[in-house]
């Protein structure tokens, strides 16, 4: 079977080997940050330029004690599996950032609801030019 070139649900998803389930939302930014240049009589940008990236991801579960449970401040690799729709071979999207570093879990609860927790990284990188977020196909 051919790929579908289309993503649906999460799998695989852990932090530091420790794995994360009941994943309802995962997401990866790489955080760039854009400046533009106007001079003279410019109405409009004459260059745009990315001059940083701070890469983040976020991760929501229903399991709530497990992203309780991580210190902020924990450094360790977090990756996902965005699998592919149909489940076909190679189409999966495998999502890794190294040097990722825990700084929250957010906890909502509505009344009559399943309760979920979304836990909040930020990467960085160990040379300034390497970026901390990769994805493969798999």
């Amino acid at each position: 079977m051919a790929i579908t070139k289309l993503q649906v649900n999460w799998a695989s998803v852990a932090f530091a080997g420790s794995p994360i389930t009941k994943v309802t939302s995962m997401a990866f930014d790489p955080g760039g940050s854009l400046i533009k240049f106007k001079a003279d009589v410019d109405r409009f940008p004459t260059t745009i330029v990315n001059v940083d990236n701070e890469p983040t991801a976020t991760v929501t579960s229903g399991d709530v004690a497990n992203l309780y449970s991580i210190s902020p401040g924990t450094a360790g690799t977090l990756t996902g599996t965005l699998n592919d729709a149909l489940l076909a071979t190679g189409g999966a999207i495998v999502f890794s950032m190294v040097n990722a570093v825990f700084r929250t879990a957010t906890m909502t609860a509505p009344h009559a609801q399943f309760a979920s927790a979304t836990g909040s990284w930020d990467a960085f990188s160990n040379d300034g030019q390497t970026s901390p977020l990769s994805f493969t196909r798999s």
